[in-house]
């Protein structure tokens, strides 16, 4: 294969279609749902069956939902990668460390609402986060998205602590 030079009109930016858009979204609801359930099922058969049998206070059956979401997540990054490559996104690995950042401790963030709206808006912030990183890493000057991607996740992980 040949790879075509392009001179100084060079884009800015990869070419992104929108169904692309609307597939990392769903890729995003895919594996938020799915790390939502395995976080339950990690929390409640492994964590609390485990650490906390003895009813407890330790720091660890305190937190067993935050660091059963945060086990969780890696895994879920790993998976995110993986779908963003078969899907041919640009970045992929940008794309999903930099939502692992932002999503780090959401199943804090859910706890204690009912299991239903625990779901919602742990699939909202998955895709939401995939999709947004997904756009931004498209710049084509890896230095300029990197910036870019880094200016947002430092924003989006501090803006909850002044709300």
């Amino acid at each position: 294969m040949e790879q075509s030079v392009v001179s100084d009109g060079q884009q800015k930016f990869i070419d992104m279609q929108p169904s692309t858009v609307v597939q990392v979204g769903l890729l995003g609801v895919i594996i938020g749902s799915v790390a939502w359930l395995l976080t339950l099922l990690l929390n409640q058969y492994v964590m609390d069956a485990v650490f906390c049998g003895n009813q407890s206070t330790t720091s660890i059956c305190l937190n067993s939902g935050v660091i059963s979401g945060n086990i969780v997540l890696v895994f879920a990054t790993i998976a995110g990668v993986l779908g963003l490559v078969r899907l041919g996104v640009y970045r992929p690995l940008l794309v999903a460390i930099a939502a692992a950042i932002c999503l780090w401790g959401v199943s804090g963030w859910v706890d204690g609402l009912a299991w239903f709206e625990g779901l919602i808006w742990t699939v909202v912030m998955y895709a939401i986060c995939y999709m947004a990183f997904a756009w931004f890493a498209r710049i084509r000057m890896f230095l300029a998205a990197l910036i870019l991607v880094l200016l947002v996740v430092v924003f989006a992980r501090i803006l909850p602590t002044f709300l």
